[in-house]
């Protein structure tokens, strides 16, 4: 399951006849709301909050603007494949917008583009400031930022906070930071595959079932980033790696991609610096990584360690023929881990339904016989391959 993310904002609102409406609305346990882990901030232009983890429903922002007086807009993600607001006032929908229509059957949510005046009027911003988020993804290449500045392109679900921010709402004030990492402390790895339940051994064929490895990328691997910042000979970005401050190195790199933007090298090392920034705001670092990943193989096509990194950064479902693409390429250029890289591949090609190549890519992988992990077995079996 993805993320589903839901944020109120009450601009001109009353923050405490806001919150005591909120408080108010959850009288309705279907909702899940629980308002001690709801996380507010008082904007400029006023209130705003995040509902807790598991609160569910695009229904409450109707009738919870019958009770404050001031317009309400519900803005929300929904299960990390779209993003989208419904805008109330006194009862009454006066827009709505979701970057995928037809999700969920023919217009549910409908093909109905927000309306960049009214949503305007309402924020005190310009027009032209936030009309470029209001294109469905369908109609906007995957990728494309819609300003200059923006940390989420489109089809990338992130895009709702740079759409908030342009309305005057900074998204990452919605949430305590949390303190950086220790300089030396090693950042937590993503698989390229969900962890699948735990299969005991022994297995079929007698064989014991291993952990799936983890490989170096160039968004884990320390030593690999001190290298590439040794090789660009800049000693001031080299000395804030080495001592873990990564806020510094960020805006060192910054400047340092301005001055030379052809060096793929800058582009690695500040990827690996998200990653190491990543759970330190609210927001998801991931768009960052990717764009920075992106820009590296641009310029370095066969960079393993990029690709690898690539290949394991998830964000929506429109990315994983990307991905297939990383991982087969990734088969030819080091064939060493190619069984590792295809059973990656078989997984993608599953959760784009198309168990056919699925299937082909484990057959592959068991012919060779040299593979025997957990996720290995654990898609044979959900595929039903013969003796599993």
């Amino acid at each position: 399951m993805g993320l589903f993310l839901y944020t109120l904002l009450f601009p001109g609102g009353d923050p405490d006849k806001c919150r005591a409406a909120l408080e108010r609305k959850i009288e309705n346990p279907d909702h899940n709301i629980r308002p001690d882990n709801c996380q507010w901030h008082i904007y400029p232009k006023g209130p705003a909050v995040q509902l807790n983890d598991g609160a569910v429903g695009l229904d409450y922002a109707g009738p919870l603007s019958k009770r404050v007086h001031c317009p309400v807009l519900l803005a929300y993600i929904y299960d990390d494949d779209f993003w989208g607001y419904e805008l109330w006032q006194r009862g009454r929908e006066l827009d709505q917008f979701a970057s995928v229509h037809a999700y969920f059957d023919e217009g549910s949510p409908p093909n109905k583009p927000g309306d960049a005046d009214l949503v305007a009027r309402c924020f005190g911003v310009e027009p032209g400031r936030i009309e470029r988020y209001l294109v469905p993804w369908e109609d906007e290449d995957t990728g494309n930022y819609a300003y200059h500045g923006d940390q989420a392109a489109a089809g990338d679900s992130w895009q709702m906070a740079d759409f908030l921010d342009a309305l005057g709402f900074d998204y990452d004030r919605l949430c305590p930071s949390e303190p950086e990492k220790p300089p030396n402390q090693s950042a937590p790895t993503r698989a390229a595959v969900p962890e699948p339940p735990f299969i005991p051994a022994p297995q079929p064929k007698g064989r014991v079932v291993e952990d799936t490895p983890v490989l170096p990328s160039a968004l884990t691997d320390r030593p690999y980033a001190l290298e590439r910042a040794e090789g660009l000979g800049r000693t001031d970005l080299l000395r804030l790696l080495e001592s873990g401050k990564y806020q510094d190195l960020s805006a060192g790199l910054a400047e340092a991609v301005q001055a030379a933007p052809e060096e793929a090298g800058l582009y690695l090392l500040r990827a690996f610096c998200w990653k190491m920034l990543e759970g330190v705001s609210a927001r998801s670092r991931t768009p960052d990584m990717l764009r920075d990943l992106n820009r590296a193989l641009e310029l370095d096509p066969d960079n393993v360690m990029a690709l690898r990194g690539r290949s394991s950064l998830t964000t929506t479902s429109r990315r994983y023929p990307q991905q297939i693409e990383d991982l087969t390429r990734l088969m030819e250029l080091d064939r060493e881990n190619r069984d590792l890289y295809q059973a990656s591949r078989a997984y993608f090609h599953h959760w784009l339904k198309d168990d056919a190549a699925a299937r082909a890519d484990l057959n592959e992988v068991l012919e060779r016989g040299e593979l025997w992990t957990v996720d290995l077995v654990y898609l044979c079996r959900e595929l039903g391959l013969p003796g599993f």
